[in-house]
């Protein structure tokens, strides 16, 4: 009986990590579709505000992504600060990326999150340590009808308008 047990155990696991392989793919599979040159087409603030150094109240600059870049799974842009965000896509296209800049006048910290459709539309939140962001970037040569002859739209509240 105990080496029944033992052989049942020992069968389980392996067939754990076989589920947990299958299930586990890497950013690589993502596969070509997904490759390519995206252009920012749409910047949004989500907070106007955020609390600076010393307790200051700072104001939420409006911010331009650099275009989108996916090679093989690998998602990068440059932020409207210059510094280089990174991740991956997933087969789904769910994105995931992030940047870090430790120490300095003041530590950056970035991250990510958005999906890809099937349309070539990618939409993502920036979230840093200050403000946020929402942006939505089209693959070069997929216009949808929302972004067909228009121009890149950055949209601010109501309350950012009046005190500009």
């Amino acid at each position: 009986m105990r080496r029944q047990m033992g052989l049942l155990s020992v069968v389980g696991f392996f067939g754990l990590l076989a589920s947990a392989n299958a299930q586990t793919l890497s950013a690589s599979t993502a596969g070509p579709s997904f490759d390519g040159t995206y252009q920012a087409v749409s910047s949004a603030k989500i907070n106007q505000m955020y609390i600076a150094q010393k307790g200051n109240m700072g104001v939420c600059p409006d911010r331009v992504p650099g275009p989108l870049t996916i090679v093989q799974g690998q998602a990068r842009y440059t932020d409207a600060s210059g510094d280089e965000v990174d991740g991956t896509v997933g087969p789904q296209g769910e994105l995931t990326m992030r940047a870090e800049e430790p120490g300095g006048a003041r530590e950056m910290d970035l991250d990510v999150r958005g999906s890809i459709a099937a349309n070539g539309t990618v939409r993502a939140r920036q979230e840093g340590n200050s403000c946020s962001y929402d942006f939505v970037w089209q693959k070069d040569g997929q216009l949808t009808p929302s972004t067909a002859g228009h121009s890149l739209s950055i949209v601010s509240s109501p309350a950012s308008r009046r005190a500009g």
